[in-house]
């Protein structure tokens, strides 16, 4: 084996998102097991079906109020997606699996009403990962070379006990009934002792080589072997900075080794990672040494359980991982199949509606009860698995699963929180800006100033007058507004002066026609996208599409002469044009459009004839396709974007413009939501979509954050924060809240009304995001606590962490007197 190494400098790998960071467990369970969390123990149906390769695939879908969760079982994995409901048109089995985008489907899938199905599925699930950890600690002495050396060290020095009891505490392996980790806990077989901990809800049980049996006729140490060498991950420790090789170990399934050396004189650990050139990048980021022993165990510990979920990415793990669930999914073909292919599974036009609905609709009268209670089984036969895996304290979405005598160690993981700044809007909001302690809102109902100080609400233009985007520049104290007026809807750009902004808040009366046409930019009529960008120089620059043509425009501003304007300095012909975006390179300015069929990346100075192609052939968008592209910047004294991260539908791909030969990575990116917007914020990446937000790691695609929400949308992005407008179908009122670009540490939060996480701190405290510009009497946070619209919250979880939260807690004594108790 190969491998590469960490040790706090550059290590040649995910340059991308090598921005320091929080800590975070990536692709965290309860993020993704949705068949357990979301599916098991409701009304859902699954269907199974053929692909044009003859691949058996099984497509599961629950639905809500709002929205459809669907989840595509397949041989090369689980795929994940939310979709929208459509009222007017319903979704059909086959319309779900070609949202996926690389499924071929020749026939339409049948589905399986068995109850028993649900198990086999809960299983496949799991195939993905383990829940639980179990790492390999060595000792090595000075000079030692070969495996063989480092296994037959026995002694326990002070330095390694004292290691030893920062990672984990010393339990006995007798009668231990918590997770084991492959270890005898009936005959002292393994051992008498280890040390296990509980790190983000996670057991990890250490097979510590020194604890486990010793021969002294086998200079080999079989038995040592047998669990050091099965496990993906090792942590070799050593009182002296001796140089480690990794490849002494001749294991196939050891892909990395922690190397850890405890200097004495400075009481401080140097933590060097070594990976097996297969595996890809991983965080969180290391810095060598550490003087503070808690930030080092949770750096070293959740680095390590994230080093073995990229293990599990490798080519070797993913070709056991697709021969495993292509058998288990033929398995349930000859079970549920085989037998229903003589007719009696039917094809159903509406297969999506809620299960009693159907029954109701497809059934004849002297049928229904029959089917009610089969229904009824299936949901049964759910809720049971669910909570035959929470009391085992195998439930993925489980937290809180930590001995009373590790929670001193344990830190808090970190969450996204959002304050709501503004609330009980009566319309939906369009798009908003904003600057000072004003909020400029576009609706329904025209163009609207809000003073977060005083709570007024200013309507500068009437329902004629439709805002489609603001754009704020604070450093030229103007708002451009594309916005549509008239019969036609037609579109245009207006610009207006802030301070006049104001002033017009102040008129009793909305402004009037005559006023409109002297801030309107004519050469715009018939407009359908806009966006500008300011240099590191002070010079904005607004590009417009505007039918088949794109204009560039450069605002001037002669001093001494009051209000500047756009002036024209060039167009590109481009059709179709839905998305775009600006950018520096050290070349100059660059314009990125997608367009149905391509992306494209265009010289802004240089003219028309310097365009190229950054994707070609592009696969003909569907229905409800979304497009979006974010520029990734890194350079932060000359603001250079290094890249472009272009979306298609739910698929992002990394666009680098500068490649070295030891950084030739892809970055592929399928996400769970459709991304209507995506912020670069290194070392993360932000989509937000209709139905929720997904915080992703930018150096290798790993999910480290979700929030469900629903009718979200962008606004802007200033300090530090993202602003998102929501909509509460219920009591048509909608909202606007911050979302930190950065990670506020602790859970003390809350639901709103529309289901975006919110902080009972900032709410009562005014606490600020790290990295955040605003101060803590921000008018825009203060704003919250002053005023009328500011609303009460209780502390609420969902259904499943709550279960979790009862269950996991419940003695077997407990367990006597809850037989009867399901989980929601």
């Amino acid at each position: 084996m190969k491998f590469w190494e960490e040790n706090g400098r550059a290590s040649g790998r995910g340059s991308v998102g090598s921005t320091h960071s929080a800590i975070h467990l990536e692709n965290p369970e309860s993020h993704l097991r949705w068949y357990f969390k979301y599916f098991l123990g409701t009304a859902h149906q699954n269907y199974y079906g053929k692909t044009a390769e003859k691949n058996m695939f099984i497509l599961s879908v629950v639905k809500s109020d709002e929205h459809y969760r669907a989840i595509l079982w397949a041989k090369t994995g689980l795929q994940r997606i939310y979709l929208p409901v459509n009222l007017q048109k319903t979704r059909s089995p086959q319309s779900i699996c070609q949202e996926f985008g690389d499924i071929n489907v020749v026939r339409a899938p049948r589905e399986i009403k068995e109850a028993e199905i649900q198990r086999d599925l809960l299983y496949i699930e799991e195939q993905e990962g383990a829940i639980n950890f179990k790492f390999g600690v060595l000792y090595r002495k000075k000079g030692q070379s070969t495996d063989n050396e480092i296994l037959c060290n026995n002694d326990i020095t002070p330095s390694f006990e004292k290691f030893l009891n920062l990672i984990g505490e010393k339990v006995a392996l007798k009668g231990f009934n918590e997770y084991r980790g492959g270890l005898d806990v009936k005959g002292d077989t393994t051992g008498t002792h280890t040390y296990r901990t509980v790190m983000e809800g996670k057991h990890i049980m250490f097979h510590v080589a020194n604890m486990l049996p010793f021969s002294k006729d086998n200079p080999q140490q079989v038995e040592r072997k047998r669990h050091i060498g099965n496990d993906i991950v090792n942590i070799v420790f050593q009182e002296e900075d001796d140089e480690f090789d990794p490849t002494c170990f001749l294991s196939q399934m050891s892909h990395i080794y922690a190397s850890v050396t405890y200097k004495t004189e400075q009481d401080a650990y140097l933590l060097r990672v070594f990976n097996e050139e297969a595996v890809p990048p991983y965080g969180p980021e290391i810095s060598g040494e550490y003087t503070d022993h808690d930030h080092f165990r949770r750096v070293l510990l959740v680095k390590l359980m994230n080093g073995e979920k990229a293990v599990y990415e490798t080519p070797q793990f993913v070709a056991r991982r697709e021969r495993t669930i292509d058998q288990l999914l033929r398995e349930i073909y000859k079970r549920y199949v085989r037998c229903d292919e003589q007719g009696e599974l039917d094809h159903h036009l509406r297969p999506f509606a809620d299960l009693t609905d159907r029954i109701i609709e497809t059934t004849p009268r002297i049928g229904r009860k029959k089917r009610f209670k089969k229904a009824a089984r299936f949901t049964e036969k759910g809720q049971d698995l669910k909570f035959q895996k929470i009391i085992s304290g195998h439930a993925p979405t489980s937290k809180n699963c930590t001995s009373l005598s590790l929670q001193r160690k344990l830190a808090h993981f970190s969450n996204w929180r959002c304050d709501r700044v503004l609330g009980d809007i009566p319309q939906k909001i369009h798009c908003a800006d904003f600057w000072d302690t004003f909020v400029v809102m576009g609706s329904d109902n025209g163009l609207s100033l809000i003073n977060t100080l005083t709570a007024d609400v200013t309507e500068i233009y009437d329902s004629l007058f439709v805002p489609k985007q603001i754009l704020v520049v604070e450093e030229k104290s103007i708002a451009i507004v594309r916005a549509e007026k008239g019969k036609n809807k037609t579109g245009c750009i207006y610009t207006f002066e802030l301070s006049a902004l104001t002033m017009k808040s102040q008129c009793t009366k909305n402004i009037g026609r005559k006023k409109t046409k002297q801030e309107k930019i004519q050469a715009t009529k018939g407009c359908s996208l806009v966006c500008c960008y300011l240099t590191i120089a002070s010079k904005l620059y607004m590009s417009v599409v505007k039918h088949k043509m794109i204009q560039l425009y450069e605002w001037i501003r002669i001093p001494g002469q009051g209000q500047g304007w756009f002036q024209c300095k060039n167009d590109f012909q481009i059709s179709d044009v839905q998305s775009m975006c600006m950018f520096s390179r050290p070349s100059g300015l660059k314009i990125c459009v997608g367009t149905s069929t391509e992306f494209l990346i265009i010289d802004a100075e240089a003219g028309e004839n310097d365009k190229r192609k950054c994707i070609e052939r592009l696969q003909k968008h569907k229905e409800n396709t979304s497009l979006c592209i974010t520029p990734v910047v890194k350079d932060e004294i000359n603001n250079w974007a290094i890249g472009v991260l272009l979306t298609y539908n739910n698929i992002s791909v990394l666009e680098q413009f500068t490649l070295h030969p030891d950084n030739i990575f892809t970055i592929l990116i399928k996400w769970n939501v459709k991304p209507l917007h995506i912020h670069s914020s290194l070392p993360y990446f932000m989509a937000i979509g209709q139905q929720g937000i997904e915080i992703r790691m930018a150096s290798n695609g790993n999910v480290v954050h979700s929030i469900d929400v629903t009718c979200v949308s962008y606004l802007a992005i200033r300090c530090d924060l993202i602003y998102l407008s929501t909509w509460d179908n219920s009591s048509s009122t909608g909202e606007i809240v911050s979302l930190p670009t950065s990670v506020n540490f602790g859970s003390n939060s809350t639901i709103s009304s529309t289901g975006l996480a919110l902080s009972n701190e900032s709410v009562e405290h005014s606490v600020e995001s790290p990295g955040s510009t605003l101060t803590r009497e921000s008018p825009l946070r203060r704003s919250f606590n002053d005023h009328a619209w500011a609303r009460t919250y209780t502390h609420t979880e969902t259904h499943d962490d709550l279960a979790n939260n009862i269950f996991s807690c419940l003695s077997l004594t407990d367990l006597a007197y809850t037989q009867s108790i399901r989980p929601p």
